[in-house]
């Protein structure tokens, strides 16, 4: 974990008011994660850093691509991501009235990891399905040999018999009033 020590801020001797960092995240960054969806990336991270008397925000703008496998093709890919998230920092009892964007440290610690919290809003911009983006027409820009083959083994492939308690359900149907 030590490639991860550049992500710890010292904020202890930080005057109040907002601080600039910059970080770029490449595939090492995700070798530090056990079992990690995203193997390799191409990020950059301005973080404002604002620290007052009772809470830190810090504000991460993440600009880059994410090198994913497409679920339809199998083709890696690279998914551009442009996103901003918002995290507040309050001093108290670790665990106490955390939420999701808001974590509470101890009035004594001096350094903030923010390598965890990098990790999981990238591993947030990953879809649950992850595909080609479509064109402008809305056609998928798989490889186009693979999306033939597949609609070939689709047309090839017969119907057979329905299993007749999906036909009694199919009876039941939706009331839309």
């Amino acid at each position: 974990m030590d490639r991860l020590n550049k992500y710890s801020i010292p904020f202890a001797g930080l005057a109040k008011g907002s601080h600039q960092y910059e970080f770029d995240i490449d595939d090492k960054f995700f070798e530090s994660f056990e079992n990690s969806v995203i193997k390799k990336a191409r990020v950059h991270i301005d973080l404002d850093f604002n620290k007052s008397e009772t809470v830190l925000t810090l504000t991460f703008r993440m600009v880059g691509s994410l090198n994913m496998n497409c679920d339809r093709c199998l083709e890696d890919f690279d998914m551009p991501i442009d996103t901003t998230e918002i995290m507040l920092v309050k001093f108290g009892e670790p665990g106490v009235g955390e939420t999701d964007d808001i974590i509470v440290i101890s009035h004594s610690d001096s350094h903030l990891d923010i390598a965890q919290h990098i990790y999981d809003y990238l591993s947030l911009q990953v879809p649950m399905r992850v595909v080609h983006p479509d064109d402008e027409s809305g056609n998928p820009t798989c490889d186009p040999e693979f999306i033939a083959k597949l609609n070939e083994i689709k047309e090839e492939s017969p119907e057979g018999p329905v299993d007749p308690r999906w036909e009694a359900l199919k009876k039941l149907g939706f009331n839309e009033n």
